[in-house]
């Protein structure tokens, strides 16, 4: 029994090697159906690296873990994949997912068994965009997924507090990035209540996403709660990629105090409601009303932060969110 994985293999990166590995992992014969130099030039729009080249670095690789492979020239889409009885599986990424269920069809239409189909997720780069061979020879990243261009951010804000939490998370696995404030949007209101604060968020986002790899918008809003009818402020994070693709993150909420709630109603944002009160000015600003509320225990800078990185983790997982990574 066989297993087939092929490819290009331009510039060998980790996505390639959780491709070979997997196939290895099979414990069949492993077929490499590797693209030749005319089919690459007809198919890929970046540069030729010689079939000699990429071979060598197909069979260093495979060297270390298997000596139960072969790596034949692959000169169509789909070789001999859909006339070989003894082919019983493949291994694809979810970009040649597509063309694996096609060799299927013509298997069973020939009268073949078709094989098992093992998918491999997408590996990210630092930037939690896939690594592919474009994006290295273009210079946009490494071989091992570290950004060599900046991770361009645009954060749609004015306030300090909210760049220095984005700033804060981001750096946390983003090594190389630059940030802008972008402060040239209007938003229809400033005290947004519900649904709306989700909403006004993506607008934010949206406004401000232009040409770079993300754009962050963040809004806080207040929210109510039935079951002790009380109303809570909750901070909700949109980030919308270069490509368009948009995730959502929410922080923990805090109930607000019904004195400030009642000023909300005619019109004032909680903090000018919360300057009305307690005569305290920009609390948006520093801690925040929830730091005022717990004695500093939690401040807002915390919750601004949570909401980023809830905003991020669908981005963390192509496994579980494919529909963030899949081809446009």
């Amino acid at each position: 029994m066989t297993t087939l994985v092929g490819g290009t293999f331009s510039r060998m990166h980790n996505g390639h090697r959780a491709l070979l590995k997997a196939a290895i992992d099979t414990g069949k014969h492993v077929i490499i159906g590797l693209t030749t130099d005319n089919y690459t030039k007809g198919n890929k729009d970046y540069p030729l690296i010689p079939y000699s080249r990429r071979e060598k670095a197909v069979q260093r690789f495979m060297d270390r873990y298997s000596d139960n492979y072969e790596i034949v020239p692959l000169d169509s889409r789909r070789g001999n994949s859909d006339t070989v009885p003894e082919y019983n599986c493949i291994v694809v990424s979810p970009e040649t997912e597509r063309s694996a269920m096609e060799i299927n069809s013509r298997r069973v239409a020939k009268g073949l068994d078709p094989m098992r189909v093992i998918v491999i997720p997408y590996v990210l780069a630092e930037d939690l965009f896939p690594v592919s061979s474009s994006r290295i020879l273009s210079g946009e990243i490494t071989p091992g997924g570290r950004r060599i261009k900046p991770v361009r951010i645009s954060v749609s804000t004015g306030n300090d507090l909210k760049m220095d939490a984005v700033k804060r998370y981001l750096s946390r696995f983003m090594k190389n990035t630059s940030f802008r404030k972008f402060t040239e949007y209007e938003l229809p209101t400033e005290q947004p209540f519900g649904d709306d604060t989700a909403k006004l968020a993506t607008q934010r986002a949206m406004k401000g996403l232009d040409d770079f790899d993300y754009s962050i918008g963040i809004e806080s809003g207040i929210i109510f709660n039935p079951m002790n009818s009380a109303y809570f402020d909750f901070h909700y994070c949109s980030v919308i990629d270069k490509y368009g693709r948009i995730t959502v993150g929410v922080s923990s909420g805090f109930q607000v105090p019904e004195n400030l709630i009642a000023l909300t109603k005619r019109g004032k944002t909680e903090s000018e409601a919360f300057l009305s009160v307690y005569d305290e000015k920009d609390i948006g600003q520093t801690s925040g009303i929830i730091g005022a509320i717990s004695g500093n225990r939690v401040t807002r800078d915390r919750l601004i932060e949570e909401s980023v990185r809830n905003a991020f983790v669908p981005r963390f997982s192509p496994n579980y969110f494919p529909e963030l990574f899949s081809p446009l």
